[in-house]
């Protein structure tokens, strides 16, 4: 991975089209690299998730060029991989398995992020009707030591509309996103089995990803 890490950080020096042609070449070894570590992460997550046991690793991974028709940042790449591992690829929707490689800010990520408006109404709603099941399984000691929740910053004000005021755990229903993270040093990602050692950080958020896939496929009662 030192190779692919290398290049991220020369990438972030030099963010330009003409160094990024010059280096080409790099692009692609780096590239490869990350795509058979993103492999090896799917190999390990399919053995207790099996909803993402057909993907192939090209179907999973961003591209590195932006779009800056809409944003001031002009910058034309960005500094780092990243790969999302959900039933349906990097598309998907689903809650499922996140990956991002950046010199200094890497980490694993596994939940669901910015979901849908109908799809997140259905998480709120299955917490709404169930709380103590969601509950219990962000509450375990492991989830606390092990994992560090996101979504804190953009976290509603109030409760989201149609949502009864007094819920006594109307903080929950407040989240627009339900991940859970773990970041990783440089030296972590260069050690032989760091794959392996990934799979298992996700295995330990495979019960919450379950749980928000079954609350965001509820299509109501037949």
């Amino acid at each position: 991975m030192k190779a692919a890490l290398d290049f991220i950080k020369e990438l972030t020096e030099n963010n330009n089209r003409d160094w990024f042609n010059d280096h080409k070449s790099r692009y692609q070894e780096a590239l490869e690299i990350f795509r058979d570590f993103a492999g090896d992460l799917l190999a390990g997550i399919s053995a207790f998730d099996p909803s993402v046991g057909n993907l192939e690793p090209k179907e999973t991974i961003f591209r590195i060029y932006k779009d800056v028709r809409f944003s001031k940042d002009k910058l034309p790449y960005k500094t780092h991989f990243g790969c999302w591992m959900a039933k349906g690829g990097r598309k998907s929707t689903d809650a499922g398995y996140y990956f991002h490689l950046e010199p200094g800010k890497s980490f694993m990520a596994a939940g669901v992020w910015m979901p849908p408006k109908e799809k997140l109404k259905l998480v709120r709603q299955e917490i709404l009707f169930n709380p103590e099941a969601f509950l219990e399984l962000i509450s375990t000691s492991a989830m606390k030591k092990q994992y560090e929740r996101g979504g804190k910053e953009d976290m509603l004000k109030k409760g989201p509309l149609g949502f009864p005021k007094d819920f006594i755990h109307m903080e929950e229903l407040k989240y627009k996103h339900y991940i859970w993270s773990q970041s990783y040093g440089d030296a972590a990602i260069q050690r032989s089995g760091f794959a392996t050692s990934v799979a298992a950080d996700y295995k330990g958020l495979f019960p919450l990803v379950s749980y928000l896939n079954h609350a965001m496929s509820f299509t109501g009662n037949q």
